[in-house]
């Protein structure tokens, strides 16, 4: 399954936010099987700017949030996993965290601020830290309670097969 969501803001800036079945390579086959064997499977959440350089606004943050639940909430047997990127820099800003510590504390306060608002209960936000050479990298689980001994052996594969 491959959804692709294009998302404009209103200074013109667009993101495009792909959510795919295990397409990225951050959980092993091993580990892919032993959940497909279960009845769950993985989604992959891959987002990016493909057009202009604005400070992403509340509005934008919100419609990622939104497809992003409406998918989840929407296959009841699915896991979904998202790698904190440090490829693109974050545009117009001074801050002196890492990018990766930045976008996986942002991803954190909206998943937070969603599920809160929506009054959504049994969903959880699992963080994977990756101690890398010069710094931390960051997976996000999301997951339902009842499968969240699955979240957990996802982070366990996740952190033998990068945190090295």
């Amino acid at each position: 399954m491959d959804e692709l969501f294009i998302i404009r803001s209103e200074q013109g800036d667009e993101y495009k936010l792909r959510i795919s079945t295990n397409s990225s390579g951050l959980v092993s086959d091993k580990v892919h099987q032993q959940l497909l064997t279960v009845g769950l499977d993985i989604m992959d959440i891959d987002l990016y700017r493909s057009k202009g350089f604005n400070v992403t606004d509340h509005k934008v943050l919100a419609k990622i949030e939104e497809c992003i639940a409406d998918v989840f909430l929407s296959h009841p047997n699915v896991v979904i996993c998202f790698f904190c990127d440090f490829i693109g820099l974050l545009p117009n800003t001074t801050k002196t965290m890492s990018v990766q510590k930045y976008r996986s504390l942002l991803f954190s306060k909206m998943f937070e601020r969603y599920v809160k608002t929506h009054h959504i209960d049994g969903v959880r936000n699992h963080i994977v830290t990756i101690k890398g050479v010069a710094e931390d990298y960051y997976v996000h689980i999301i997951s339902r309670v009842e499968h969240s001994q699955y979240a957990w052996i996802i982070g366990e594969g996740i952190q033998k097969d990068f945190g090295k």
